[in-house]
């Protein structure tokens, strides 16, 4: 999500100071993609709003540069402490193969396979989220991992 400030240096930069988007994009650190899309919102609030053409722009800017009205409609993922620590000690178990070299070490996708098949067994485990977000988690616990040790 782009924040409002950088939305309004876009504005600033294309319709008043009148720079181009390539030097928009190194100024702000932002991809022409992102500011051609701003600009385009911008351009499309000034047609909605009639604002004449020799209007002073920047005085309208916060008519024109508005936050997006679009609600996110997926839940963030809530993971109990008993799933969390079940992901936990798959990982570590896993970790552990691995450093023995054993043919039994997984990976990260027939960890998430095999933890999902673990509904059944355990119903308590939350396991309706993303084999993204499985990564994410493993990716975490991993990290912890070199840092701590096992």
């Amino acid at each position: 999500m782009i924040s409002l400030d950088k939305k309004r240096d876009v504005f600033i930069l294309w319709f008043i100071k009148r720079h181009t988007k390539r030097e928009i994009s190194r100024l702000i650190n932002m991809s022409r993609g992102t500011v051609d899309k701003i600009i385009k919102e911008c351009q499309q609030r000034i047609r909605e709003l009639n604002v004449s053409f020799e209007a002073d722009l920047l005085s309208h800017i916060d008519e024109i540069v508005v936050a997006p009205s679009i609600e996110r409609k997926r839940k963030p993922y809530k993971l109990n402490a008993e799933t969390i620590s079940f992901i936990k000690e798959l990982v570590i178990n896993n970790e552990k193969l691995i450093s023995i070299d054993s043919e039994d070490g997984k990976s990260t996708k027939e960890i998430f396979e095999y933890f999902q098949k673990q509904k059944k067994e355990k119903p308590n485990l939350i396991t309706d989220f993303s084999l993204d977000y499985f990564y994410k988690k493993v990716r975490e616990i991993k990290d912890e991992i070199h840092e701590k040790g096992i």
